[in-house]
């Protein structure tokens, strides 16, 4: 075998000739021309006796056909403004993985001032923006960075919103000044959703994409994960947002069985009841079976109350282990509507509520139980209706839900002026930008 030198071989024929052309000799057999005179070097190209500029003969003694040219170039189509928008966006959400504020400010700016952005394109920028401003608080760098990294290597994929508030609050404990800021917000009136949503999202390092409405309002993102979150702040328990939901005509096909839709047309009234409120439960857990549900509340005494619910999981194991009933009931109130017939139907109000044990006996020596308002639909809304002391029992015995309380270790003189922290109207307003 013969050791070629591999490095010099490939310069050598990677060398192009004088004036940027190739060799076309170098490729092929030397041909011999009859009418060569002795002494003429074999490799060279003879001149075309019928082409009179050899300067415009072209290379392998062929004239080139410029007819068949197209007359403009063909030229890739422009895309869209929005095109390029969802193009820079699922960059910025790549970027957010590796959590570099600095960069992703850079990546905002990129399109900040572009002419034409849809009003919510706008919305993400300035949302993001916020949110960035946010993370470049030493506090809340030092904290985030701690709590994204806890959530990358311990995360309960199955339970996500249960490992979010267990890392969150496990790393602000130990900076109490960050914990302060929760309230600080009862202050804010109409903007503390807002404002605790991007603080949030500062701590997980979340991109915001929503508003507190029915769809998630951050991602948290990773390359194996993405986490949907709803966020939630509210001044007391009792009346939790939860979002839109409704029975739909069609929900028992999606959620029953053939045994048992033949059942819901044929069988006794306990036996329709009992199926009809399990498809109320499946429904609930199916429109909400991405979200994570992030809910914070104050104390008067400043103490932070944090939920963290896997809405779908919880319902669906409670449900399943007796610990949840679906009601209906008619009130007063009770919405209708007007049916084929020109006949006004009530619209029974529905709940779920949650059933403990009372530490009494019944009639044959079990464990008592009383029900506890849990779950309510009001106005085609769901709400979290339970009260503090319902949510800390049923957190104990829910699967996919965790209850935090962090009391407010701070001076007592000082909490008052921690809820009395409200923002300057005028401030904001006037400020020089």
């Amino acid at each position: 075998m013969n050791n070629l030198n591999l490095d010099s071989w490939l310069a050598e024929q990677d060398t192009p000739m004088l004036g940027g052309q190739g060799d076309p000799a170098g490729m092929q057999a030397p041909q011999t021309n009859p009418q060569m005179g002795m002494g003429e070097d074999p490799n060279m190209p003879q001149p075309d006796p019928n082409v009179t500029n050899q300067a415009d003969q072209p290379p392998g003694g062929e004239e080139e056909d410029v007819a068949a040219d197209p007359q403009s170039p063909d030229m890739p189509e422009e895309k869209s403004q929005e095109e390029d928008f969802e193009t820079w966006k699922r960059n910025y959400f790549k970027e957010s993985i590796k959590g570099d504020s600095n960069t992703l400010i850079d990546l905002l700016n990129e399109v900040r001032e572009l002419e034409g952005l849809e009003p919510y394109q706008r919305k993400f920028i300035e949302d993001n923006l916020n949110i960035q401003f946010l993370r470049q608080n030493s506090n809340i760098e030092k904290a985030g960075n701690e709590i994204r990294k806890m959530i990358k290597t311990q995360l309960d994929q199955s339970n996500p919103a249960t490992s979010v508030v267990n890392h969150l609050t496990d790393v602000l404990a130990t900076i109490p000044q960050l914990n302060n800021i929760f309230i600080k917000l009862n202050g804010y009136g109409g903007q503390k959703s807002d404002l605790h949503r991007k603080f949030i999202a500062a701590l997980t390092g979340a991109v915001q994409v929503g508003s507190g409405a029915n769809n998630a309002d951050i991602i948290i993102n990773d390359r194996e994960y993405s986490i949907m979150i709803s966020t939630r702040f509210n001044a007391d328990w009792g009346n939790v947002n939860i979002g839109n939901w409704s029975l739909k005509e069609d929900d028992p096909q999606r959620y029953l069985q053939e045994p048992e839709l033949r059942r819901l047309q044929e069988g006794s009234p306990e036996e329709k009841d009992v199926l009809l409120r399990r498809v109320v439960v499946e429904s609930i857990a199916d429109q909400f079976k991405q979200r994570a549900f992030v809910i914070n509340v104050i104390g008067e005494d400043g103490a932070i109350y944090t939920l963290g619910w896997d809405i779908s999981n919880a319902l669906l194991g409670a449900y399943t282990d007796g610990k949840l009933v679906v009601r209906t009931r008619r009130a007063d109130n009770t919405e209708a509507m007007i049916d084929d017939k020109k006949q006004l139907v009530p619209l029974m109000d529905l709940s779920i509520d949650f059933v403990k044990e009372n530490g009494e006996q019944d009639e044959d020596g079990m464990p008592d139980t009383e029900e506890q308002r849990f779950l309510e639909k009001k106005d085609g809304m769901l709400f979290l209706v339970a009260s503090l002391e319902t949510i800390k029992e049923a957190s104990a015995v829910f699967q996919g839900t965790i209850f935090k309380e962090t009391p407010y270790g701070g001076n007592p003189s000082d909490l008052r002026v921690l809820m009395r922290c409200v923002y300057s109207s005028a401030e904001l307003i006037q400020r020089n930008c």
